[in-house]
């Protein structure tokens, strides 16, 4: 008979040893992550040993204390169906050594008779620790409704209202969070439990909003602000409760929840990049831009630390990677820093931008992204178009010859893709996978034309007009090889209707911007001729511009057909341009410092004036 107490203390002193392990590591400033795995193996190996003999009340404590350990430890190396199959093992085993059964291997039922069987005994703070971990699992799975059922099995005699819900079953729960100082646990389960409680109510109000019902769901987060929380947890609820204000069209309560999220937690990165949405929202260019400045550093600096931590239970782990998701929706770093970039030059703040895109472009070619076929997800554009955005702000910059290089890289990175020709038929019915080709091959001809017009903006701003009219005709030679047959795309059945819509209008617009561009630098070099035909073409392409009908008027004039060209004129004047949905590196051009109209406007006022006398 002293075999039994003898393998007792002895795994006793076991299960206590690998638990001061932990604790030691825990109380370090990095909890490691081999000495997490390590513990982990250790205490599977004893339980094994626990369970590896017939189950009897006398090792209950020690067995459900070594299951618990064993299951926390193993949360961060097995998925949830696997503890959970664990779990019900030793919960059979816990009735076994009562000498009770049950029919079935339903869980709830299980819970249900181990409960009854050991409602008032002894044992009731271990059987507690694994309704404790039953309760992680489930939220883990965000399955709330059999939560709380196994809740409300807990104290099953307590009289309730006819209304139950899981949110006042935690807030009266009672469960017995005796610690047995002879067996040393990894998490007190108290903590356990005030963690649980806090997720399992944020995870409330998260299903509360997805559902729309943000009113709700801000009282929830009301209860969840008063219960104990890591801070960085707090920091969420605030953050939370400011995009339901948000959605429920109160920006400043959002704001000012959003900023004590960040005071709480300077490290909220989520709470940052919502300030960032909603400055957007109010058209506050320098508050957004400095929110994702200050987001973008935060996300750096989380980046650079060493990801060789562990900790035990946390409140990403409890709430499960969906909800995770919802709750901390931050873009990655590189899409930070492209709608940093691109937020600035949008704003004027021209060299800034062009730094923020520089460190893109290094960062994605530090990380080998290939130019072509490789994306940093649906949200983030494509990299030709970071390329030419980048070299776009490089023009703004007066950086012309940093622009021709990174457009080069376009050039280059597109060559053995675009086709000889490409016929645009909104007749021909296409399924979505081959309008997506369509699409694609539409995009290497439209990023290689849209290269070569900057290059060439690039080689006019350095009075290079011949290089200039050579790199415009190569654009024009690439846009061309796009052939339109039928415009009216919105009322055909073709497989990506929107984006070929918006993909034809930008071709026409580059298409356009080429053949003006060409047609300034021949009106510089006194080839009117030939400037009359590119800027008529160019009006084909976009009607209504009114750069180009100025253009058109200094060539009208020098060609004597002064009629025309005063015309033109007034024309120009008397109408604006019409808005247009055009990528970044398409905008102002050509702009209004293009070309000097002072002298024209002179003489076609005294022209008319002279006609009316």
């Amino acid at each position: 008979m002293s075999v039994v107490p003898c393998l007792i203390d002895r795994w006793s002193e076991e299960n206590n040893s690998i638990i001061s392990t932990w604790k030691q590591n825990e109380r370090g400033l990095e909890p490691n992550q081999n000495v997490l795995k390590r513990c982990c193996s250790q205490s599977r190996k004893l339980l094994q040993k626990v369970q590896g003999i017939p189950a009897a009340t006398e090792r209950l404590a020690l067995e459900m204390t070594v299951a618990y350990n064993t299951f926390l430890f193993s949360l961060s190396f097995s998925n949830a169906s696997e503890i959970e199959e664990s779990l019900k093992h030793s919960l059979l085993r816990v009735l076994e050594a009562a000498g009770s059964q049950v029919s079935g291997s339903d869980t709830v039922q299980l819970w249900e008779a181990v409960l009854k069987t050991f409602g008032s005994s002894v044992y009731v703070p271990y059987v507690h620790k694994l309704l404790l971990i039953q309760w992680m699992l489930w939220l883990m799975q965000c399955q709330l409704e059999r939560v709380l059922t196994l809740l409300m099995q807990t104290d099953h005699k307590r009289e309730r209202s006819a209304l139950v819900n899981l949110q006042t079953e935690t807030r009266n729960l009672t469960l017995s969070m005796e610690e047995d100082s002879s067996l040393m646990v990894a998490m007190a389960a108290k903590d356990l439990k005030d963690l649980l409680h806090i997720c399992t109510v944020i995870c409330q109000g998260v299903e509360q909003m997805k559902m729309e019902k943000y009113s709700m769901a801000l009282d929830i987060f009301q209860e969840a602000k008063g219960l104990p929380s890591p801070r960085s947890l707090l920091a969420q609820i605030h953050t939370l409760t400011g995009q339901s204000f948000a959605k429920l069209g109160q920006p400043h309560c959002a704001l000012h929840f959003y900023r004590k999220a960040v005071e709480v937690d300077c490290a909220c990165h989520s709470a940052l990049y919502q300030s960032a949405l909603v400055f957007r929202q109010f058209g506050n260019p320098k508050a957004e831009m400095e929110a994702l400045r200050l987001l973008y550093s935060a996300v750096q600096l989380q980046s650079d630390k060493i990801s060789s931590s562990a900790s035990l239970v946390s409140p990403a782990t409890l709430l499960g990677g969906e909800q995770m998701t919802f709750i901390s929706r931050v873009p990655s770093p590189s899409l930070i820093l492209h709608t940093l970039a691109h937020t600035c030059v949008v704003n004027g703040s021209i060299s800034d931008g062009v730094e923020y895109y520089l460190d893109l472009l290094a960062s994605l070619q530090s990380d080998g992204k290939d130019l072509i076929h490789t994306g940093e997800g649906a949200s983030f554009p494509r990299i030709p178009v970071v390329y030419l955005e980048a070299g776009f702000a490089l023009l703004k910059a007066k950086r012309y010859s940093d622009a021709l290089v990174v457009c080069e890289e376009v050039i280059t990175s597109t060559l053995d893709f675009i086709p000889e020709r490409l016929l645009l038929d909104a007749d021909e019915k296409q399924n979505v996978a081959d309008s997506d080709v369509v699409l694609e091959n539409v995009d290497f001809v439209l990023w290689a034309g849209a290269a070569h017009l900057l290059q060439a903006q690039a080689h006019w701003k350095l009075k290079d007009t011949k290089e200039a009219i050579t790199n415009f005709t190569r654009a024009i030679n690439n846009l061309v090889k796009v052939f339109i047959k039928q415009k009216d795309w919105k009322q055909k059945h073709l497989g990506n209707t929107e984006a070929m819509v918006e993909i034809t209008v930008t071709l026409e617009a580059t298409k356009g911007q080429a053949l003006a561009g060409r047609g300034l630098c021949f009106l510089e070099r006194g080839q009117l001729k030939e400037a009359l035909r590119d800027l008529h073409l160019s009006l084909q392409m976009t009607p209504g511009c009114k750069n180009v009908k100025m253009l058109l008027s200094e060539v009208l004039w020098r060609l004597d057909r002064r009629e025309e060209a005063s015309a033109h004129w007034r024309e120009a004047h008397s109408s604006s341009d019409a808005p247009k949905n055009l990528p970044l590196y398409l905008q102002l051009w050509p702009d209004d410092t293009a070309f000097d109209f002072s002298e024209l406007k002179k003489k076609i006022v005294e022209y008319m004036q002279a006609k009316k006398t």
